[in-house]
């Protein structure tokens, strides 16, 4: 079996997916595709700011559905995803994910609902909390091996691991796909490759 990695790269509601696999020199794009990250299309991708101006009991309630939500459409498309590659041959050792804000230490959110609810910029760090705990569960159940990069230093850690031509090989990945290979596609891909590399 030829051995692979998954990538991802979340937004609220949403995520762009890469699998690469083979020789981490010279990796081959399996796979790049946007994934749903919400089961429920009538549920809002942003809920904390949704329910900014709800009641508590009401406003975890709606958190709740959305999280739920999340985790099935996670574990639902990773499962695909990863079932995909392993039809076609490949060893999918694991998937690469952002820490995130929170997890990267530059935010710290309050323990309780209400004081998230009370400040404008817990919501946003909540909501990207919400949906990479979704992706991990997710990945977790679909029998993945989760490794978490800080993403706003990536090609940093991409350099140090894997060598100073690490991010330009990502960024050449775009031959072999065409168009578009954006910086989420390039964020998961380089993710993957470290996956890919480490395994």
């Amino acid at each position: 079996m030829v051995r692979a990695a998954l990538g991802v790269r979340d937004h609220c509601g949403w995520a762009m997916l890469v699998g690469l696999g083979g020789d981490p020199e010279a990796p081959q794009v399996l796979l790049r595709e946007r994934i749903v990250l919400l089961d429920d299309p009538t549920l809002p991708d942003q809920p904390y700011h949704a329910a900014a101006g709800l009641g508590l009991r009401e406003a975890a309630g709606l958190i709740g559905r959305v999280e739920s939500s999340a985790r099935a459409a996670a574990h639902r498309e990773l499962s695909r995803a990863a079932g995909e590659l392993r039809a076609g041959g490949h060893d999918v050792g694991g998937i690469g994910m952002d820490l995130g804000a929170v997890g990267a230490g530059r935010m710290s959110l309050p323990g309780s609902l209400e004081e998230i609810l009370g400040k404008h910029h817990y919501l946003h760090g909540a909501e990207g909390e919400l949906y990479h705990e979704a992706l991990m569960d997710g990945a977790r159940a679909a029998g993945l091996h989760v490794e978490r990069y800080d993403f706003k230093t990536l090609p940093d850690t991409a350099a140090r691991l894997l060598g100073s031509a690490a991010a330009e090989r990502v960024s050449g990945l775009r031959a072999q796909v065409g168009p578009p290979w954006t910086r989420d596609h390039k964020d998961a891909a380089l993710a993957a490759l470290l996956v890919l590399a480490g395994d």
